[in-house]
């Protein structure tokens, strides 16, 4: 009978101390978004770039026409995320965000997000989700 009370006694300690615990309004939880980073070689040979990714990696490569490059970064939600690359090719050279808040329109706004870009010799396109039907938009000029 002494067990029961003291076995008693430890339930209604642990109910009042989980009874206590209270959340916190201002607690927010983040959530890990995914974007992916796909660049399109359509015609130009020797297409160089250099990506800085998640506080500071670099993403450096060399395509060719017909090829492809993909790499991803994670980012917490809310954050102002954004993935400047140096683009060259023969003799010109361009800074531009393959990824950053304003497009989100274009690229998505999920856990999996997909920004693919084609590159041309008169500029860059971005594939646009929210056209009906999406199709590739020119954002920049070399």
């Amino acid at each position: 009978m002494k067990a029961f009370f003291a076995f008693l006694f430890v339930i209604i300690i642990i109910a009042r101390s989980v009874l206590s615990i209270h959340l916190d309004p201002n607690f927010q939880t983040n959530t890990r978004k995914q974007y992916n980073i796909s660049i399109n070689d359509v015609g130009l040979w020797a297409l160089g770039f250099e990506c800085q990714v998640n506080g500071g990696e670099t993403v450096s490569r060399l395509i060719n026409p017909g090829d492809e490059s993909l790499f991803e970064f994670h980012a917490d939600d809310g954050d102002a995320t954004f993935v400047p690359c140096d683009f060259y090719w023969s003799k010109k050279d361009r800074n531009i965000h393959v990824y950053d808040d304003s497009l989100k329109k274009q690229c998505g706004d999920n856990l999996v997000n997909t920004c693919k870009w084609k590159i041309s010799s008169d500029g860059f396109y971005v594939y646009d989700i929210s056209q009906n039907p999406p199709t590739f938009v020119k954002m920049y000029d070399w």
